[in-house]
């Protein structure tokens, strides 16, 4: 009579056997795409990662970190259309992954598809990734909703309260909105800090003329911006300034490509 523990014993062996042909078999291709890959996007070349980590993503052990890689790299391309591709392909294998709703939100804040860049980057910012809202405010301000803009930077400063682009976009969200006092209070934090960079003093230019005290800046400090530099950003925001459609001004200035 068969031993009944061995006729088991093999049965499970059988099972466990039959299991392990049905993995997909690796040759360590993956690694070394993502590796080299990697290697490129860090010496800036993104173009060439992209083609990297897409040629990952079809090894039989691709994971989905190959998805958001390459849709960071295709991003950074200037590809959106096909970085929101491989965010959505990374959101068929996990449709809660924060990092791929973001990275969604991203390609479609940058095609100009703002209704829908909305709806991703509030779903991404669930998880409280501070740059969920604060994309999700740029999108609302170039909707041409500066109020919903302002909610989300507020939002995204109780997360990460010490960044100053995030500040310069809320002042810039009040400013648009009429509320001129908000604007200015704010991007004076911002000038004072020691962190301010260039960057931040050409938006405190900005600031203050959109929110009608242009006389202001003969006594602002704002010597990392040249003379040149100077005149060029006193034009454009007189120009901005002008404009009475608060969603063209948003593109007017520039939100989506500095942020």
């Amino acid at each position: 009579m068969p031993n009944r523990f061995a006729c088991t014993s093999l049965l499970f062996a059988s099972i466990t056997l039959a299991s392990c042909a049905h993995q997909p078999a690796s040759d360590g291709s993956y690694q070394r795409y993502m590796q080299l890959a990697g290697d490129l996007q860090k010496r800036g070349d993104a173009g060439s990662a992209a083609a990297l980590y897409e040629k990952a993503t079809q090894e039989p052990d691709a994971r989905i970190d190959a998805w958001l890689k390459l849709g960071e790299a295709r991003l950074a391309s200037g590809d959106a259309r096909a970085a929101e591709r491989a965010y959505q392909q990374a959101l068929e294998r996990q449709s809660d992954n924060a990092a791929a709703l973001l990275g969604v939100g991203t390609a479609q804040l940058h095609q100009g598809k703002l209704d829908r860049a909305v709806t991703s980057l509030t779903q991404a910012s669930a998880g409280n990734h501070p740059e969920a809202f604060n994309r999700q405010g740029v999108a609302q301000m170039l909707r041409g909703e500066p109020a919903a803009a302002q909610v989300a930077f507020s939002q995204s400063l109780v997360l990460a309260p010490t960044n100053l682009d995030t500040q310069c976009n809320l002042a810039l969200a009040y400013a648009l909105g009429g509320q001129s006092q908000q604007a200015l209070q704010i991007i004076k934090e911002v000038r004072d800090s020691p962190r301010a960079q260039a960057s931040h003093q050409r938006n405190a230019l900005l600031v203050m003329v959109l929110a009608g005290r242009e006389e202001d800046l003969k006594t602002q400090n704002l010597e990392d911006i040249t003379p040149k530099q100077y005149a060029r950003l006193l034009t454009e925001a007189r120009r901005i300034k002008a404009i009475r459609d608060p969603a063209m001004q948003a593109r007017e200035l520039g939100l989506v490509g500095s942020r």
